[in-house]
C-alpha cells in the first residue's frame, strides 16, 4: 500500500508543480494548504444553496436474495430436502446416491444464476503474481507473506453475473423457501 502511494506522490510531483509544493509541505512538518479550487466551483460554493428536495431512498425488497437463492436451489433441486433430512439413518451408498443428482442440479443453478469463474487463472501449485495493493477479499496468504508471487493453493471463486429470480410475492410470504405440499382427501 505504501508503494502505491509513494509511486503517486511521485508522479504527482513530477508533473504538477502545485502537488509538488504541497507534498513539500507535507514531508517539511507543515500542513498543507487547501488547493485551490478552479474558478467555476469557487463561484458554486459561495452562491446561495437552494435545498432541492432529495430523492428518496428506493424500497428495501420485501424478500432477501438469500430467500431468493434457497428458495430456487430447493425448487430446482431440493437441496433443503437433502440438507433436513436424518441423514444417520442412512448408509453411506445412499445418501451418496441421494446427493449426486441434487450436487449436479444445484452446480446448474449455480452456473444459470452467477456464472461461477475461478478469480485467479492457473491450477494449484502455480507461481502467481499477488499485487502489493491487492484487496485481503481476492488473496487470503496461507502463512507469512503480504505481496509478489505466490504459490497458488485454491484458485478461488467469483460470480460472473448475478441474475437472481424477482421476487413477486406479498410481504406474508417473503420468507418461504418451498411451498408445504398438500393433496384432497
Amino acid at each position: 500500500m505504501g508503494i502505491g502511494t509513494a509511486l503517486k506522490a511521485f508522479s504527482a510531483a513530477l508533473f504538477n508543480q502545485e502537488k509538488s509544493a504541497m507534498i513539500e509541505q507535507i514531508l517539511s512538518g507543515q500542513p498543507a494548504a487547501p488547493a485551490q479550487r478552479p474558478a467555476i466551483e469557487a463561484a458554486q460554493t459561495l452562491a446561495p444553496q437552494t435545498s432541492a428536495p432529495q430523492p428518496k431512498a428506493p424500497a428495501k425488497p420485501a424478500r432477501d436474495s438469500a430467500v431468493t437463492l434457497l428458495a430456487t436451489l430447493q425448487r430446482e433441486s431440493r437441496l433443503v430436502d437433502l440438507l433436513q433430512e436424518d441423514l444417520a439413518q442412512y448408509s453411506d451408498a445412499q445418501v451418496g446416491a441421494a446427493a449426486r443428482p441434487c450436487l449436479q442440479q444445484c452446480s446448474g443453478v449455480l452456473k444459470r444464476l452467477f456464472d461461477i469463474q475461478p478469480l485467479v487463472d492457473g491450477g494449484e501449485g502455480t507461481v502467481v503474481d499477488v499485487p502489493s495493493d491487492s484487496s485481503p477479499i481476492r488473496y487470503q496468504w496461507v502463512g507469512e507473506g503480504t505481496s509478489g508471487s505466490a504459490k497458488l493453493i485454491h484458485q478461488g471463486w467469483r460470480a460472473a453475473k448475478v441474475e437472481l429470480p424477482q421476487w413477486t410475492g406479498t410481504d406474508a410470504d417473503a420468507n418461504v423457501i418451498a411451498p408445504a405440499q398438500v393433496q384432497s382427501q
